[in-house]
């Protein structure tokens, strides 16, 4: 059972990391186009970053944003106070800037929208892939103790699993699991000085 929930925290920990870095190519090529989003939005991977940037790639279709559809936007997103928000970020994405030629415009509000869909993809994925790892990790029957384990919830509680494996006799000690998870401090020791140090 321990395999199985290896299998999916392994897999959903590379779609949070394959996440990640879209979100940071996504945020680069913003940098370059229309920094008024990286401005406008804390996390680019959130459903209304997503949603608005979907509507508006670049500063021009930015510019042709209506508040109706940015309140619409916010609403697919599942957002609270959107009348509020929408004033906020109108104000934000219309800034005045520098900006690219009109062809490179059309060029970077292509690539602003693959990655978009990337990032949307994924998000989905991940939250389907969580599920089913919550659900094999739940069925384990040391759920309850790892879950009881300060500032493990179901993802890190799962992957500790995982990675540890449900073998009672892996480990001769608690030691020796501290060692292999790399927490047990390094003492180096020469002549009259001796330091301890985290690995």
């Amino acid at each position: 059972m321990a395999d199985a929930v290896k299998l999916l925290a392994r897999a959903h920990q590379t779609a949070v990391w394959e996440r990640t870095r879209q979100v940071l190519r996504v945020r680069s090529t913003l940098l370059e186009s229309f920094p008024a989003a990286v401005q406008a939005f804390e996390d680019l991977a959130a459903p209304d970053a997503l949603s608005v940037l979907g509507r508006a790639p670049n500063p021009d279709r930015a510019a042709k944003l209506t508040r109706g559809q940015l309140v619409a936007a916010l609403r697919t997103a599942r957002r609270h106070h959107v009348e509020a928000k929408a004033g906020a970020l109108l104000t934000v994405l219309r800034t005045p800037a520098l900006r690219q030629p009109a062809t490179l415009q059309g060029a970077y509000a292509a690539v602003v929208l693959g990655q978009v869909g990337i990032i949307t993809a994924l998000n989905e994925q991940i939250a389907e892939l969580h599920e089913v790892m919550a659900e094999h990790f739940g069925r384990h029957p040391d759920a309850d103790i790892y879950l009881s384990q300060p500032g493990l919830a179901v993802v890190l509680a799962a992957r500790t699993l995982g990675e540890f494996g449900d073998d009672k006799d892996r480990f001769t000690s608690s030691r020796a699991r501290k060692n292999y998870s790399g927490q047990s401090p390094i003492t180096r020791a020469s002549g009259k000085k001796c330091v301890v140090l985290a690995r």
